[in-house]
């Protein structure tokens, strides 16, 4: 399954770095470098699927030669320990195809990087096939038509890197849902994601034998290995732990899935064969309904069967419909198109839970313009989405909260877009806040992905039962 990997360093000359080499050996080129009088050529000795530059609108033409771009970023530095790029590792999601991963690096690093000034120069990396990835490498000044200006500190804020964390997440599992996948990939810590696992120690050697290798690398591969054999023990004892992990990245999963998870978190083939053999025998174990030998977990079965349940009887609720004066001043509102008209009335009609398929396209006006019908109505509308579901455990926070606590009271509109990309047990505790509060609950997804997604997107149950698709 996909896993999230985003790294993120400087390249400096106090670690005796120099970037046209980096940018050589991560774009498998041969670049002379200038500074040093030296030629890096790595043609040949790199797999390199795809390498490119993007840079802002404006940008000088030498901006996209990696050779001319390298060397201006070292003649712009004069100190002898300067820091000359940062370089970004990512991991990406195995599911996607070679054009898919590309569309979606493309657009994370225009909306992340170079819209914030920065030129970024890009390698995709698909030598280990179980292990793609993306080295992205940014400049640290400003770009002007001569030549390099400042250094923009604002560059190093702690904050962006949080952010460029985050929006990883939410750009890949956009993507991912976007050709089909229920597979997602969180930012968070284990302790976050509500994974009662250690996380493995990042080592770069995999389990290779101690033998000749440094002290400091021996006390590494020991302590991988004791972090492992502690997970093994704790699913061991607990098989509903790496049922929790499990679905917490898909909904469901095959026994192949199960043992390459446990493979990196048992140490040794005998607790690794034991954990196998403990989780596949565990009673919260079950058949997923889709079949084709997949499994899920009976917890969320039971979080699918209370979102259905839930949101059948809330669509039935009566007293939600606005006023047919402020019905008719929204739709008029609208552009003239019959069938956005009908999914507006659908929407702001009786029911206190309404679920809806909507163009990408369409979203915007609809949702402007259902917001102004609303509160032309005298109710208060709250606005939920997946990047708000930031917190240790996702809006709102398990145990299910208050009336208070959710914001959610019964003149409450809540609109939750996107709601095909937000994970079944999250969407199911949103649904059911709105019904404990009696607010009005609408969930707003994207046609193209959840027809992608099929029987896999959580919202595929309740579109059947109570929803409709704009035409």
């Amino acid at each position: 399954m996909a896993i999230y990997h985003l790294n993120a360093n400087v390249i400096s000359r106090a670690r005796g770095q120099s970037i046209v080499a980096a940018a050589a050996y991560r774009a498998g080129a041969r670049l002379r470098d200038e500074r040093y009088g030296t030629v890096h050529n790595y043609v040949g000795k790199r797999v390199v699927a795809h390498s490119e530059i993007m840079a802002p609108p404006g940008t000088p033409p030498w901006a996209h030669d990696r050779e001319a771009l390298w060397n201006r970023v070292e003649a712009a530095e004069l100190r002898k320990d300067s820091q000359l790029a940062r370089i970004i590792e990512i991991g990406l999601p195995v599911e996607l195809s070679h054009a898919e991963s590309l569309l979606l690096v493309r657009e994370y690093v225009a909306a992340m990087f170079v819209a914030q000034g920065m030129i970024a120069d890009f390698a995709i990396r698909r030598d280990k096939p179980a292990n793609p990835q993306v080295h992205i490498l940014l400049t640290l000044r400003a770009v002007t038509a001569h030549g390099f200006g400042p250094k923009q500190r604002l560059w190093n804020a702690k904050a962006n890197l949080l952010a460029w964390r985050s929006m990883w997440a939410d750009r890949a599992n956009e993507h991912l849902a976007r050709a089909g996948h229920a597979v997602r990939i969180d930012h968070r810590t284990l302790e976050a994601q509500q994974i009662e696992l250690t996380p493995a120690r990042r080592m770069g050697l995999g389990r290779a034998p101690a033998a000749g290798l440094p002290r400091h690398l021996i006390e590494r591969i020991d302590a991988q290995r004791r972090i492992a054999g502690d997970n093994g023990a704790a699913i061991l004892q607990d098989p509903t732990v790496a049922l929790r992990a499990l679905t917490h990245q898909s909904p469901t999963f095959t026994r192949a899935d199960l043992e390459r998870f446990l493979r990196s978190r048992t140490d040794g083939d005998a607790q690794w064969a034991a954990a196998v053999r403990t989780v596949m025998e565990s009673p919260d174990l079950v058949p997923a309904p889709s079949g084709a030998d997949r499994f899920t977990s009976r917890d969320m079965l039971d979080a699918a069967k209370s979102l259905e349940h839930r949101v059948v009887a809330m669509a039935g609720r009566r007293g939600y419909a606005i006023t047919a004066h402020n019905q008719a001043a929204g739709a008029s509102r609208l552009p003239s198109d019959d069938g956005l008209k009908r999914t507006f009335d659908y929407l702001v009609g009786d029911g206190a839970a309404k679920a809806v398929l909507l163009a990408d396209a369409n979203r915007s006006v609809l949702n402007g313009t259902m917001q102004w019908a609303w509160h032309a109505d005298g109710l208060h509308v709250l606005t939920l989405n997946p990047r708000t579901l930031v917190g240790d455990d996702g809006w709102p926070p398990a145990p299910a909260p208050s009336t208070q606590q959710s914001g959610l009271t019964k003149t409450s509109v809540l609109i939750v877009d996107d709601a095909d990309l937000i994970p079944l047990k999250p969407l199911e505790r949103v649904v059911a806040a709105a019904d404990r509060s009696r607010a009005k609950v609408v969930l707003v997804a994207v046609a193209a992905r959840v027809r992608a997604m099929g029987g896999d997107s959580p919202l595929f149950s309740v579109l059947r039962k109570i929803g409709m698709e704009a035409t």
